[in-house]
């Protein structure tokens, strides 16, 4: 389609007081605080999961050691895709246009490819139950049944979903407490965000920045204060959905080709004025013990 002096014809006559609708502030970048942001040559990238080793044996006098050996882990791989978006304004337009409006479409353009960059990244965590987007191991990013290479499995979700709670945040840390590698052996993650949806936010401000007992008149102490950064997401669009995200290396990934870039000409033959704006990138989670997921209740 092509911006014509008939789509706006206001446009072409001096009088109007102002122009509205199209200078709304936005909200700060969010997903980079949360996905590991790398750059790459490749078309697609493979991160492949090695185990280290397992519990040492008892070793009897005179007996030969035991030896072990690691095992290869699941395969990850990120394909590359390109966004891209365009708009064109006939000549006519460019001339006739009183209100220098045209000149703020490469602003809207790069406001749309940031609003695009959270929406792909945030969707995710919005699919993060769906079977069609499932990670290394096969399942969906929240599951009760991540498999390990030793052959167990691990949950990086609630037993029952709850709403966000003091008493569900604790138990979410007590599980991320008992997680192991793919040896059986123990890991220390530690959560440090806490990801809730717009209609979660106060909700989350009470639990976090309380000193004591959330909604009691006991004199007990909030052990949860102070232990987590918020981010409050206005993508997810489950409202109840609450996600900690922890510290484990290689968890969300965004691999970038190249970043947003725009391009304008004129077309030679029809001397429409071209805009456009193309980013080619790649993003998901490597390893799934990046996230702890509640659905809500």
């Amino acid at each position: 389609m092509t911006w014509a002096t008939g789509s706006a014809p206001e446009l072409l006559w001096p009088g109007l007081h102002a122009i509205w609708g199209d200078n709304y502030k936005d909200w700060e970048p969010l997903w980079e605080k949360i996905w590991q942001k790398e750059t790459t040559k490749l078309a697609f990238d493979k991160e492949q999961g090695l185990t280290g080793l397992g519990l040492a044996g008892i070793k009897g006098q005179g007996a030969p050691i035991t030896y072990q050996d690691p095992f290869q882990g699941f395969q990850k791989e990120y394909v590359q895709l390109t966004y891209a978006m365009g708009t064109s304004v006939t000549a006519e337009m460019v001339f006739h246009e009183q209100y220098n409006y045209i000149n703020k479409l490469p602003r809207m353009l790069a406001r749309s490819m940031r609003q695009t960059e959270e929406t792909v990244h945030w969707n995710h965590i919005n699919n993060a139950t769906s079977a069609s987007f499932t990670g290394a191991d096969g399942v969906a990013l929240s599951s009760a049944s991540h498999v390990l290479v030793n052959g167990a499995t691990y949950a990086n979700q609630p037993t029952t979903a709850s709403d966000l709670t003091q008493a569900a945040l604790e138990q979410a840390f007590i599980d991320i407490s008992n997680y192991v590698d793919d040896q059986g052996l123990r890991i220390n993650l530690k959560p440090v965000w806490l990801v809730v949806s717009t209609s979660d936010r106060f909700n989350a401000e009470r639990i976090l920045e309380t000193k004591y007992a959330v909604g009691s008149a006991d004199n007990d102490i909030n052990p949860i204060e102070g232990k987590l950064k918020l981010l409050v997401v206005p993508w997810i669009t489950d409202t109840d959905q609450w996600t900690l995200v922890t510290d484990v290396d290689n968890g969300f990934k965004s691999l970038w080709a190249w970043e947003s870039k725009m391009d304008r000409d004129n077309d030679f033959n029809t001397k429409n004025l071209m805009m456009t704006c193309d980013m080619r990138f790649s993003s998901g989670w490597t390893d799934p013990h990046c996230a702890y997921i509640s659905a809500g209740a």
